[in-house]
């Protein structure tokens, strides 16, 4: 754990904790022990407080804000123990697909993946078709009841199961905005953002919605087909043409809503990838919602263009590091700070 990490209510901070000695660490984990033979988790540990944070600067609406969980640093080491003993059984059940949470995977790959997916279809003259879907507060719509199902089905050690059972049945938070604090309540849904156990739960969780694409059409390199590629729940559905990807949307929608998840219709978007001149249209719709289709759009931080080209993406970083520069023009063209330090400043962009 690193030094500095904020807090939960029980205001333990994680330098006190590597501070103790032998004799306190004995008793840290004697407790710990205890806890995962009986099961019973004192309330204190099993309570979180949530902070909003912003998305952009000035932002004013909710859902322009991610709110993170702030648990006890003795829960978090509980939990990651827990997290390392269930990680075996949960990990044979992620799909190649899924690029969030994976050991030696992150948005790179995904990026990679799918520009390489454009190129190949666009050197044999065919048009890719893609829906990027965006799920409403998904995290927070993940119902317990299931999530221990699942982890039933993958015969989980009981003990480890009646913890994270336990956990998420008993478990109770409060807001906190600036200095005040709300009163305690329980939550009924939701996997916690901050939580060790989360990526792994979520990953679990929507992969039984996206396996039911499997056998449905996709764009096909090197005799593999792929039809999606997903990052936590960030999901673009990838096809040559637009009644597949009608298809391949109705049955995430249907499957999402099966597991309490809502997709975005106003924020969900399509687009074409093309050669020709003008795009081709394509009307794709969630529920007789049409979906507004885009010539460009930003995912997982690279902006992919419907000509299939990376002008746009170029010009963004190019853009991007002049603003940056301006940022410390004064520190790196000062004479008087050494070239060393400058660098090391440099260094942090």
């Amino acid at each position: 754990m690193k030094h500095g990490t904020a807090t939960g209510p029980d205001n333990i901070s994680v330098e006190l904790i590597k501070a103790l000695e032998d004799f306190g660490i004995g008793k840290v984990t004697h407790l710990l022990n205890e806890i995962y033979d009986t099961g019973q988790i004192p309330t204190d540990l099993s309570k979180s407080i949530f902070i909003a944070l912003p998305k952009k600067p000035g932002a004013t609406e909710c859902e322009l804000h991610r709110t993170i969980s702030l648990m006890s640093h003795i829960t978090k080491i509980l939990l990651r123990i827990i997290m390392l003993r269930i990680r075996n059984k949960i990990k044979p059940e992620i799909a190649e697909e899924q690029c969030g949470f994976v050991e030696d995977k992150g948005t790179s790959n995904a990026i990679y993946i799918l520009r390489t997916l454009i190129e190949r279809a666009l050197e044999v003259q065919k048009d890719v078709y893609l829906c990027f879907i965006d799920y409403t507060k998904a995290f927070d719509r993940v119902r317990h009841d299931e999530i221990i199902t699942q982890l039933k089905q993958l015969n989980i050690d009981g003990k480890d199961l009646r913890i994270i059972k336990t956990m998420y049945w008993e478990q109770t938070a409060a807001m906190r905005i600036e200095n005040k604090t709300s009163t305690f309540q329980d939550i009924k849904r939701g996997v916690r953002q901050g939580c060790v156990l989360s990526p792994d739960l979520f990953s679990l969780y929507s992969e039984i919605i996206n396996r039911n694409l499997e056998n449905h059409p996709g764009i096909k390199v090197g005799g593999q087909n792929i039809n999606n590629l997903r990052y936590a729940d960030d999901t673009v559905l990838i096809t040559e043409n637009k009644e597949d990807l009608q298809k391949l949307l109705n049955i995430v929608e249907e499957e999402s809503r099966k597991k309490g998840l809502e997709l975005n219709s106003k924020k969900t978007e399509v687009m074409v990838i093309s050669r020709k001149q003008e795009s081709p249209k394509c009307d794709i719709f969630i529920n007789k919602v049409k979906l507004k289709q885009t010539e460009k759009f930003k995912y997982l931080g690279t902006i992919i263009s419907n000509d299939g080209k990376i002008n746009r993406e170029i010009s963004a970083r190019t853009a991007q590091a002049k603003i940056n520069f301006q940022k410390m023009k004064t520190i790196l063209t000062n004479k008087h700070i050494s070239i060393e330090t400058r660098k090391r400043a440099l260094q942090c962009y």
